[in-house]
């Protein structure tokens, strides 16, 4: 089975506005500003032996995508309920 192309635009078009507020709220925010302070204390100077500066930035870049994912998630779970319940409730008025 494979979706109608207005349904995967739709789909798209949801996920790019979400990742768009989360990126404008605080929370993620702070962990996307905090992994660009430390992506740009690692390559200040050339030295690559400066290994805890690339740690560093390495944790916050993972703490960065795992505050993003974990929205996501939970903003499509939320979607995906009032989806399945817009379906099941007009299921219902039409029987």
């Amino acid at each position: 089975m494979s979706f109608p192309v207005w349904f995967i635009q739709t789909v798209q078009a949801r996920l790019d506005e979400v990742s768009t507020r989360l990126e404008r709220q605080s929370e993620p925010r702070q962990a996307f500003e905090q992994e660009r302070k430390a992506f740009q204390a690692l390559f200040a100077s050339i030295d690559i032996a400066r290994k805890p500066e690339f740690q560093y930035w390495e944790d916050k870049l993972s703490l960065k995508h795992s505050l993003l994912y974990e929205s996501l998630y939970l903003q499509g779970l939320k979607d995906g309920m009032q989806l399945a319940n817009a379906v099941a409730t007009s299921s219902v008025l039409s029987d």
